[in-house]
């Protein structure tokens, strides 16, 4: 039945075509997959009844590239699918269409070898018409490899190179005379403004026309441009003699339209050219669609963009196409959404990066009016070898002809950080890698400007311009690109405005972009005393207003793209969210960030009122002693003035400052509902605050990190982890010891992956040499949790180079040992956290305790060999 369904739906599909003879429609569903290479895999005798059976997208890697074991697979993987064609599809031509595999795909069909692919972020395309058997069940077996391989870019990257038929399959069906679509998976026309005005456009349209017929015919070439409300601008039709056999002709046409209404920013004006090809009696052979954007643009060394004669900054995001759990196999509409959040936070521009990505997010960019740059993935390094630059020409030509018709797309771009770590120390060696390295590029520079005039070339650089000046790369592209990360990275947040104003002093001449920028930001970790490297929503805050108030005040920095619209994978990484890259101002789940909120409320023009911390699910602080806590609470805004209110009561009235109003909410334990108004807004947000040890009475539990400034939200088991503090009568905290810090940068804790949690900001820092910790809790049955992880000497990782040497000093294990005492109880004896549980495990000791006689609470740490160490507590009140 499966099988006469297919037959039914395709000769619907066939019908339809003797009006447009052109099928297309995915094959997305029911494959089979099988990690590894079987024997024969290709054959149709091979049985894969026992294979799993997937839906495309699909990864292979979207668990093992998360879990606690380094690295994830790489290596070759099968697909199988069968088939059955209608009978019509004899006189068809037939294409197997692919939107992005990674890395390496061969096809077969019905067990005959068709051809391969190389690369994994571009669309190709299979000529299978002489593979296939119509009326009959057709075996399609794909093999796709993501190994890593020299001679294919990207070589190395701070992101998870996922495996497999990651975008969609699709089956098109052609006329033997049609738009070709074999020219770099190209879409067979080529739209070019040459010249555009307010008064007067011109379009040139080429178009690629193939005749696998056997006999030479004549046709009629027909395009219609269709204005944005749908009304016929322009028409113009050629006949034309295409010989059999001919693959791509080329056919070329300039159309003139009258006051054209111009693609922006603002009104993103979108034409349609329709292309159409017919025999001469009238029956249409192929027609396809293609979308138009009429506008002019400029980059000026000194005042920097420009669109349709206006000055604009550019001010978006770069973005990966990452997903919580799903690795990069997203459907369509969840690409849709990630270009919908930038154009609701107010951006204009999208670095689409480090690689093209789906045909999707080029379609959104071009109807909410996003000016994109597009790159392809030569990151970190190059091979010294003929086929890589081969490959990375093939890319380039790929990404152009693919990408060609976007009116979004302004800027070509091919580098990025190829500099960052050079693979050679030797002296006269590193100046032949630069030569190599600039060869790629000027070859690469060339190939774009011959292949689009049109458009700008860019080059991303980080902050080491010596290397890039000596290898002259900074002279090549017409857009230098600057990665820049003082204040995460490096620990002078004010270098950055210095770095940019030498930069265009010392390239007077070249366009400036800030490409990248960010600080890493876990919306579970909170500080009322960020800093650099804390991971904190607060230092994430403080790091894009300052960069956003500096970038805005250069009129010769053109634009810039912060890191990143998502956060993403990134598997070498630790810090605390383990294999994770956290810069997004999006989460994995694409939660908002309060970095988003910030910016939506400075990049929009509508008025915008948004109460910070909305995150924020579990809240909890340390009672101030009257029964309250008073903590800092954002509050984003673009109007004069803004006033909160706090179960009713005015808290204040403030005048925002770059779009935030801080204000001091004296928080209560139970529901607080804070209310802000700005004119007409009002925002609304209920906290349910836990006060920390708000009476005897009504004390039920105590989570402590130490060693630690930071509140941690544990959304999953409902906790909320609040700072240490040091111990006075009548309270609770610390005794003793001292916050762990790394050595070499000073930053708090450990970015070590913690395993057998992904509570790692708990386990990350700690204090060294306490003494004691104590809590002057009522009488009662109380549940003592003690939380460790051995910080020093965790195996042995080789240092992350996007961490540009910010990882922190390895340090050598001394043996520690000590005993702890509960309420005068030894507990633990002689106690090894590393014996125990090893290095950089989570370790959680739960001790029953009673407490009578207002004795409090008391856990004592006796030093035996090393420092005692405790990284956290928990205190839970049973009855």
């Amino acid at each position: 039945m499966k099988h006469i369904r297919i037959i039914l739906s395709l000769t619907l599909f066939l019908t339809a075509a003797s009006v447009a003879a052109r099928v297309k429609y995915t094959i997305n569903d029911a494959w089979r997959f099988t990690q590894g290479s079987p024997y024969n895999a290709f054959q149709p005798t091979v049985d894969d009844s026992a294979w799993e059976v997937v839906n495309i997208p699909h990864t292979w890697n979207a668990e093992d590239a998360t879990d606690d074991v380094p690295g994830f697979y790489r290596g070759p993987a099968w697909y199988r699918k069968r088939i059955v064609l209608p009978d019509g599809a004899t006189d068809k031509q037939v294409y197997l269409c692919f939107e992005g595999a990674n890395q390496v795909v061969r096809l077969y069909v019905n067990g005959h070898y068709v051809g391969k692919h190389t690369g994994g972020y571009t669309r190709f395309v299979f000529d299978i018409t002489k593979y296939i058997v119509p009326g009959c069940e057709n075996l399609f077996a794909i093999e796709v490899d993501n190994a890593h391989n020299p001679d294919i870019p990207p070589l190395s990257a701070d992101f998870t190179f996922f495996g497999g038929i990651y975008r969609d399959v699709s089956l098109l069906l052609t006329d033997k005379v049609h738009v070709a679509p074999t020219d770099f998976g190209s879409p067979g026309v080529y739209l070019s403004t040459p010249k555009v005005s307010a008064e007067q456009a011109t379009v040139e349209v080429r178009t690629l026309v193939a005749n696998d017929g056997l006999e030479t015919v004549r046709v009629r070439i027909k395009h219609r441009i269709v204005s944005p409300d749908g009304h016929e601008v322009a028409h113009t039709e050629d006949m034309a003699e295409i010989a059999a056999g001919s693959s791509s002709e080329q056919f070329r046409r300039d159309i003139t339209i009258a006051s054209p209404r111009l693609w922006d920013i603002d009104d993103p004006k979108l034409y349609r050219v329709l292309t159409r090809i017919e025999t001469e009696d009238g029956r249409i052979l192929d027609e396809v669609s293609n979308p138009l954007g009429l506008r002019w643009f400029s980059f000026d060394p000194d005042k920097g963009f420009s669109l349709n004669g206006r000055p604009r900054k550019l001010v978006g995001t770069c973005r990966h196409q990452d997903y919580l759990g799903r690795g990069w196999a997203l459907p369509d509409e969840m690409h849709e959404r990630d270009i919908r959040l930038i154009k609701e936070m107010g951006g204009n521009f999208l670095r689409v990066s480090h690689y093209p990505q789906d045909p999707v997010v080029m379609e959104m960019c071009d109807r909410l009016g996003i000016i994109t740059s597009v790159e392809i993935p030569v990151v970190n390094a190059v091979t010294e070898s003929k086929e890589f630059l081969e490959n990375s020409v093939q890319m380039v030509r790929e990404m152009i002809r693919q990408d060609f018709n976007h009116p979004s797309v302004m800027i070509w771009a091919y580098m990025n950080e190829t500099l960052l770590r050079p693979p050679y120390t030797d002296e006269a060696r590193t100046q032949e890698y630069y030569e190599a390295i600039e060869h790629v590029a000027r070859t690469l520079e060339e190939t774009i400007r011959h292949e689009d005039p049109s458009r700008y070339t860019m080059i991303a650089f980080h902050n080491a311009p010596e290397r890039y000046a000596a290898a002259h790369l900074t002279q090549i592209p017409m857009i230098q690109g600057w990665n820049l990360y003082q204040g995460w990275y490096e620990k002078d947040i004010t270098r950055f405005e210095r770095i940019l104003d030498r930069l265009h002093a010392q390239y007077p001449n070249k366009v400036l972009l800030v490409t990248e920028y960010g600080a890493d930001v876990d919306p579970r970790l909170h500080s009322f005393s960020p800093e650099q490297f804390d991971f904190s929503q607060e230092y994430g805050l403080l790091y894009n207003r300052h960069y956003l108030e500096q970038i805005n005040k250069r009129p010769f920095i053109a634009g810039s793209s912060l890191w990143n619209l998502n956060a993403f994978y990134s598997e070498p990484r630790a810090d605390v969210v383990p294999h994770v890259n956290n810069k997004g101002i999006t989460g994995l789940d694409r939660e908002l960030k309060d970095t988003y909120l910030f910016y939506k409320t400075v990049l929009n023009r509508t008025p915008q009122l948004i109460i910070g911390n909305r995150e924020w699910r579990n809240r909890s602080g340390a009672d101030d002693g009257t029964g309250r806590c008073t903590q800092p609470v954002p509050v984003f805004c673009n109007q004069p003035s803004v006033t909160l209110t706090l179960n009713g009561r005015k808290i204040g009235t403030k005048r925002p400052e770059q779009g935030v109003a801080m204000f001091n909410v004296p928080f209560t334990d139970g529901e607080n509902r804070l209310v802000a108004r700005a004119g007409a807004l009002t925002d609304v947000l209920t906290i349910g605050f836990r006060l920390a040890q708000a009476s005897p009475e009504r004390f039920t539990q105590l989570n402590v990190m130490l060693g630690s400034p930071r509140y941690f939200d544990d959304r999953e088991a409902g906790l909320a982890w609040i700072p240490e503090q040091p111990y006075t009568p009548g309270g609770w905290g610390y005794v003793g010891g001292e916050v762990l810090r790394r050595s070499k940068a000073g930053w708090l804790g450990s970015a070590f992956d913690i395993l057998g949690t992904k509570n790692d900001p708990v386990f990350q820092t700690q204090r060294v040499g306490i003494e004691s910790f104590r809590a002057d809790v009522p009488d009662g049955t109380y549940s003592v949790y003690l939380y460790w992880a051995e910080l020093e000497a965790v195996r042995q990782r080789e240092a992350l180079a996007y961490n540009l040497g910010a990882d922190g000093a390895q340090q050598q294990y001394t043996e520690r040992r000590f005993d702890v005492t509960v309420n005068g109880r030894k507990v633990l004896e002689n106690f090894s956290i590393a014996a125990e549980a090893g290095f950089s495990r989570a370790m959680v000791r739960k001790v029953e305790v009673i407490v009578c006689d207002g004795q409090g609470l008391s856990v004592d740490f006796g030093r035996i060999e090393g420092e005692p160490v405790l990284n956290a507590i928990r205190i839970y009140r049973k009855y």
